[in-house]
């Protein structure tokens, strides 16, 4: 019964949230992106009732198909034939709790074994936790959605902006919601898509927008997509990738592992690919209230961000990013990561910007130079 009232409400609320969004007047270009749409995707996204988006659970199915119906309503034309969906399988592997069971050992050689947890501190005794796998095929997704260019030629290509819709659940009793890992990105996803369909004369190149998930088990949808892509890999040429975009440096986020801006910076990781690509964000830059910081860019980077997330996939195909992050804050992968901790003003300014690098890019007459490869490396 709670299962069915809980699946009646969040479809309501998607239906709400749609008609919300759709009976809004969308204005042109960057001024479609607005701190209030942003806050509506992103209370939807990170709501308590998708329970963290955990790949494989009805959570994350719901979060796609709510990006899918914004998808439809603003207007963009389906990746993958005529559905949004692109499918990919996995196994999964869980613990078999009912065979799996705790030997407690104490110096006597009375061996315990109990099913229960053990919460007490365990003084000279052996613990021996064997544990009974079960393995299940599971089918995840990606969304995918394009914006066609205007040029005859140019439009079989294709700039690629990406965000992460998936996040990790429950831990300890608790749901980790995922407001800024990674429902910003994807709220920042569907206003930039917003803003390039709102335009009345398209970029010369088409735009492909990507939801993925396995981001948070091991970029397995990015993965998945680079090696069945959904346009030509070699009509490709940039992907501009975004997690975590959502938060302001706290008190807390003060070590070398929590680096975060303050509310007009931005980190923008890289391993210059393409200098062209850099030089066309820089001058985008100069023309916005933001602060680029690229101290966290380059494969040897300790925190290794430039690895972590789903451009990477990119990178090994030889096709040029930039990646976009507020920082690694202090309730990254916690409870902690809840909506009232949003900026959204600097989620605004920060999604504007990453619009106008992508219609710079797009909009070129040639093509970006890839002068520093992943082949060649």
């Amino acid at each position: 019964m709670r299962k069915s009232v809980c699946w009646l409400i969040l479809l309501t609320l998607l239906i709400s949230f749609s008609f919300q969004t759709y009976s809004q007047k969308i204005p042109s270009g960057a001024d479609a992106i607005t701190s209030a749409d942003l806050e509506s995707y992103v209370s939807f996204l990170a709501s308590p009732l998708l329970e963290g988006r955990m790949n494989g659970e009805p959570g994350l199915e719901i979060a796609q198909q709510y990006i899918a119906s914004q998808a439809r309503l603003i207007g963009l034309k389906p990746a993958a034939g005529l559905s949004y969906f692109q499918p990919y399988s996995m196994i999964k592997k869980s613990i078999d709790t009912e065979k799996s069971i705790m030997s407690i050992i104490p110096g006597t050689n009375d061996t315990i074994i109990t099913k229960q947890p053990v919460y007490q501190i365990i003084h000279d005794k052996k613990l021996i936790i064997p544990e009974s796998s079960v393995s299940e095929r599971i089918t995840l997704y990606n969304v995918a959605a394009i914006v066609e260019g205007s040029d005859p030629v140019l439009k079989n290509e294709y700039v690629i902006i990406s965000a992460h819709v998936d996040h990790i659940g429950r831990s300890g009793g608790r749901i980790n919601a995922g407001a800024d890992d990674d429902a910003s990105g994807c709220a920042a996803l569907l206003s930039i898509a917003e803003a390039f369909q709102s335009l009345e004369k398209k970029p010369l190149r088409s735009i492909l927008f990507l939801w993925v998930s396995g981001e948070e088990i091991g970029l397995y949808g990015s993965r998945y997509y680079v090696n069945n892509p959904l346009v030509p890999l070699e009509n490709t040429i940039a992907d501009l990738n975004m997690d975590m975009i959502g938060r302001v440096k706290g008190v807390a986020d003060s070590t070398d592992k929590t680096p975060m801006t303050g509310p007009a910076g931005v980190f923008v990781i890289t391993d210059n690919q393409s200098r062209e690509l850099t030089a066309i964000a820089d001058e985008v830059d100069q023309g916005t209230l933001l602060d680029f910081d690229y101290s966290l860019s380059g494969k040897n980077h300790p925190l290794q961000l430039f690895a972590r997330s789903d451009h990477y996939n990119f990178v090994t195909k030889d096709i040029p990013v930039l990646f976009f992050t507020t920082g690694l804050h202090s309730d990254y992968h916690t409870p902690g990561d809840v909506i009232e901790k949003i900026d959204f003003n600097k989620l605004e300014i920060v999604t504007k910007t990453m619009f106008r690098i992508g219609y710079n890019i797009a909009n070129r007459k040639t093509r970006i130079v890839v002068d520093n490869p992943f082949s060649k490396w």
